[in-house]
């Protein structure tokens, strides 16, 4: 998923709007527009496509969808189906999109106060959940109203847009914020989660299931982990398997494949091949030397 980032001291430029109402079997067309796109699901589910990527837009969800990206419906909605869109250009020229590594390592780059140092920016997901539904309806209501009629000045149009930007944005960063209070303690939560892998390593662990286990976005927490820990947090777990498997070789009969699987390995290859990359030696080169130096001390 990609997360949009632009400078909010320039209203962003509006073009077209409207709202979509369909009775049945709505399919949206495939397109590859030179502008960027919100939609606004109100009523049933749209199946739309980004780049291959396949959203389902139910009530109170977005999709931006960006220009010279292509999209398309995969799937015809049932029922009743509405939602509001809008066509929009972005004023300062200038944008970025970032991917959900990146737009982590940006929010961590922020300064401390992270509300003071986001306001001014848009940060809009590719796709996500409104959190004041009547709020933003309201907006995109006034919205439509502007741009049906002939007002003295086309930027109100624009304002009335950025403020929805601005909504999303700020629906964005509460999440954030409330993710980096959850993580503030580092010493208490990252520890916590580092001791659970200690202990469970020997399971079918995955970043999805510990950001799962723990109540947190996964993308968001393997940013944290890494950024307080020095090291992802698969390598992490990897490094504890490895760990557990050099007492293993060191103090048991067992075969190299039985080691690796009661160290979570489910590959003996993979184990093998990750063991080298960690200790410069096989599991065998590494249990041999470890009985030479015990004959030598004889």
């Amino acid at each position: 998923m990609f997360y949009f980032i632009s400078d909010n001291k320039y209203p962003l430029t509006h073009c077209s709007s409207g709202k979509l109402i369909n009775n049945e079997n709505f399919i949206h067309s495939k397109r590859n527009l030179d502008t960027f796109v919100i939609l606004i699901c109100c009523e049933g589910t749209l199946y739309i496509a980004q780049d291959d990527k396949r959203y389902e837009l139910t009530p109170n969800k977005f999709i931006i969808l960006f220009p010279f990206h292509t999209h398309y419906g995969y799937k015809k909605s049932e029922g009743n189906l509405s939602y509001y869109w809008c066509h929009f250009r972005i004023t300062s020229a200038e944008y970025k999109l970032l991917n959900a590594e990146q737009i982590n390592d940006y929010i961590f780059n922020l300064d401390n106060e992270l509300k003071k140092a986001s306001s001014d920016v848009y940060i809009l997901p590719e796709y996500g959940s409104i959190s004041s539904a009547a709020r933003t309806s309201l907006i995109f209501r006034q919205l439509l109203d502007l741009s049906n009629k002939k007002s003295y000045s086309e930027y109100l149009t624009n304002y009335a847009l950025s403020l929805l930007a601005m909504e999303i944005s700020q629906d964005f960063m509460d999440n954030i914020i409330h993710q980096n209070e959850k993580l503030s303690n580092t010493n208490c939560k990252i520890n916590e989660i580092a001791n659970w892998i200690n202990i469970n390593y020997n399971s079918n662990l995955t970043a999805h299931k510990i950001a799962e286990t723990f109540n947190y976005n996964q993308d968001y927490l393997s940013s944290a982990f890494k950024k307080y820990t020095g090291i992802s947090l698969l390598k992490y777990i990897n490094k504890t398997r490895i760990s557990a498997s050099k007492q293993l070789l060191l103090n048991s009969s067992f075969s190299i494949k039985e080691i690796a699987l009661q160290v979570g390995f489910n590959d003996d290859k993979h184990f093998m091949k990750l063991f080298k990359k960690f200790e410069d030696v096989t599991p065998t080169e590494y249990k041999n030397a470890y009985f030479r130096k015990n004959l030598n001390k004889k």
